[in-house]
């Protein structure tokens, strides 16, 4: 049985054919913590700062869970070690330093083990980009939400705020203000990424057309230029039940997610799936030759004879093979008569 030549214990197996575990991790540990623990926390929102990037502040674990982040991120594993997490961290803030439990399992161990580092803690506090932002009243991108016809109409309102409370926080917590105007909405916002999810969530969900621009505002101190981020939301005419020219003949808009408009044609069961580019480019607002209710008197092989419900009760015969029909039909029902490119379309009344 292979012995320590640290400690002289006969063990299973050596770690490194020369210590048992217990001397390795005396010895080695799981390998080499951080200097200090560097955390770097907005005075204002409690985000944090992490290689470089600003964060949201943390959840329920406080700092304590970005100190672990820091943690893991700096820890440099022994040649020997299999694998290592940060199971605890306690701070002491009077004492200055971290308390951080490390579990892992040294190359061909069985068991896994667990022992604690103590590291210096330097905590640093600064305002974040984005509460200086606030405090100074700066936007860094602005999203124009306009309507099809360069009105936005209450229901379109009432989508892009639905749209905002889908997103949650992240994107509340971004905008600066929000402006009512006649035209449509303007949300200045404190960070571009927020609002490029924004302007692409309102493609996804309400298959709005995006345009991106940029407008030079200033300069760093380093004399690298500060844009400023435009991103122009146009709204279709069509939404979920829009009845629509598509490809020569009148359509419904049956659902809109995910980026892709499904359409289908009215006599049809078959859905067409659209991209929102392909929508804007493919569908049209429908010019109606005729629109009348109607009740079905008979139904002949080839013909259907409909009596006009507006007041004049006239009689009409229309052509089955120009003739598409929603549902089913049957003689006495209600209906609407759509006539489109010198075609019939029934939609019976339920």
């Amino acid at each position: 049985m292979p012995i320590c030549i640290r400690c002289g214990r006969e063990v299973d197996r050596l770690v490194d054919g020369r210590l048992c575990p217990s001397c390795y991790l005396e010895l080695y540990g799981f390998g080499r913590p951080p200097a200090k623990l560097q955390l770097v926390v907005c005075t204002r929102c409690g985000s944090y700062r992490y290689q470089g990037r600003w964060f949201p502040p943390p959840g329920d674990g406080g700092l304590e869970d970005v100190a672990a982040l820091v943690f893991q991120a700096s820890f440099k594993p022994a040649e020997h070690t299999e694998y290592y997490r940060v199971e605890n961290i306690d701070i002491d803030y009077d004492a200055g330093n971290a308390l951080v439990q490390v579990a892992g399992r040294l190359h061909g161990m069985n068991d896994e083990k667990s022992m604690v580092y103590t590291v210096p803690v330097v905590m640093q506090k600064q305002i974040c980009p984005v509460c200086f932002q606030r405090a100074a009243g700066v936007p860094t991108a602005i999203v124009q939400v306009r309507g099809y016809n360069g009105r936005l109409s209450e229901e379109d309102r009432l989508a892009v705020e639905e749209v905002i409370d889908e997103l949650g926080d992240s994107i509340e917590e971004a905008i600066l203000s929000v402006d009512e105007l006649r035209e449509g909405i303007d949300l200045k916002m404190l960070d571009q990424n927020a609002a490029r999810s924004l302007a692409a969530k309102l493609r996804s969900r309400l298959a709005a057309k995006v345009k991106e621009s940029h407008k030079v505002v200033g300069r760093r101190n380093d004399g690298r230029r500060v844009s400023r981020l435009t991103l122009s939301v146009r709204l279709p005419f069509f939404k979920p039940g829009t009845l629509v020219e598509y490809q020569g003949v009148l359509a419904r808009v049956e659902e809109i997610d995910r980026g892709y408009v499904l359409v289908r044609r009215l006599g049809s069961s078959k859905l067409h799936r659209l991209t929102v580019e392909e929508a804007w480019r493919l569908l049209r607002e429908p010019r109606l030759d005729d629109h009348r209710r109607v009740l079905v008197v008979a139904l002949e092989p080839g013909w259907i004879h409909l009596q006009y419900l507006d007041g004049s009760y006239e009689y009409l015969e229309i052509p089955r093979r120009d003739t598409s029909v929603e549902g089913e039909l049957s003689e006495g029902i209600e209906a609407e008569l759509l006539v489109h490119n010198n075609h019939y379309y029934l939609l019976p009344r339920s």
